[in-house]
């Protein structure tokens, strides 16, 4: 569910460490400009770039709703209302930019910081732990540590995820829960308070059932209309029933884009039919209606740690019902008390 915005987000980011590197040049101190590098593994002191959160002014209630992508490195591409958390790529260069430019909305993140394409991550169609951890150790600076301890501790961090749906085809078939606990624990080492989890698809619950996690803390897990034909509280049941076993807290999402019912009928690919809000990303997927979103998204976010869709897309968000819909997942959200995606 995360791959496919994680490239655009690659594009931005090599625009604006250009960027920086043209102010360096210059004497230039270019605003949104974060540090351009963090240097290697090792950690560095007294750095300039260490922050000074003010925590007092970002205290948060409710429960985080919110799109995947809402953000651009640190501007938004949206509102942010009626939503008030994300689930965002991240890297070493950008992370404390976002971090801060969050607080400043008072909206919450859930960061990926070992986000991006699955080819990133594999050798030979196999997941690479020593590729995962290279990524993970550019995290290794005094000033993300400081940065991130404080943002969960004033809740503008919500969690980071390890890896998006390990149970697909693209990991190869090494991966087990016993080693995303492995990759939870090592980034624990880094960032001792981060929560950390995984994104599963729609009938990923079940992927190695018989295992279970002990160091991951939550679960995202989102819906489609394909995998229950549309019967909400029989997925929320069995995701709930899934999540208890594994000990960690769910996270809940829509797939607002792929997760209409499905346009395989008359031939005609153009999701107009019932249930069908509009053409998806590909065949034979369709958008959720309005209708759908908001009585689903209402059956899940009592349940859910974080509330989230997939993704961000400017002309759904323009449709008056699906904004009806939103701004009616938003006031629930806000009536409930605020959770923590962390392990009990």
């Amino acid at each position: 569910m995360f791959e496919a915005f994680t490239n655009a987000f690659d594009r931005a980011r090599l625009r604006w460490l250009a960027l920086v590197a043209l102010a360096a040049l210059s004497g230039c101190n270019p605003e949104d400009a974060g540090p351009a590098s963090l240097g290697d593994s090792a950690d560095q002191t007294g750095s300039a770039l260490d922050p000074v959160p003010n925590l007092a002014a970002s205290t948060y209630t409710g429960i985080p709703f919110g799109p995947f992508a809402l953000w651009k490195l640190s501007a938004l591409k949206w509102g942010p209302e009626p939503f008030t958390a994300s689930h965002n790529f991240a890297s070493a260069e950008s992370l404390l930019v976002q971090i801060n430019a969050a607080r400043s909305k008072r909206q919450r993140l859930v960061v990926a910081m070992t986000g991006g394409g699955k080819e990133r991550y594999t050798t030979d169609g196999q997941f690479d732990m020593a590729k995962w951890t290279a990524v993970m150790n550019t995290y290794k600076q005094s000033a993300l540590k400081k940065a991130v301890a404080a943002a969960v501790s004033d809740g503008t961090i919500i969690g980071d995820l390890l890896i998006d749906e390990p149970e697909t085809a693209g990991w190869g078939t090494v991966l087990t829960k016993p080693m995303i606990d492995q990759m939870a624990a090592y980034v624990k080492s880094i960032f001792p308070t981060l929560p950390v989890g995984v994104n599963h698809g729609p009938p990923g619950y079940s992927w190695r059932s018989s295992e279970r996690y002990t160091k991951v803390d939550y679960a995202v897990y989102q819906y489609a209309h394909w995998v229950t034909n549309g019967d909400i509280v029989a997925w929320r049941a069995a995701v709930l029933a899934q999540a208890s076993r594994d000990g960690v807290k769910p996270g809940l999402s829509l797939n607002i884009l792929n997760g209409g019912a499905q346009d395989r009928d008359d031939g005609t690919y153009d999701c107009a039919g019932p249930g069908q809000g509009g053409l998806g990303t590909r065949f034979p997927n369709c958008w959720m209606t309005p209708d759908q979103v908001r009585d689903w998204g209402l059956a899940l976010t009592p349940y859910a740690c974080v509330m989230l869709m997939w993704q961000f897309d400017a002309t759904y968000m323009s449709n008056a019902a699906n904004l009806e819909a939103f701004q009616a997942i938003a006031a629930l959200a806000a009536s409930k008390p605020r959770p923590r995606c962390k392990r009990a």
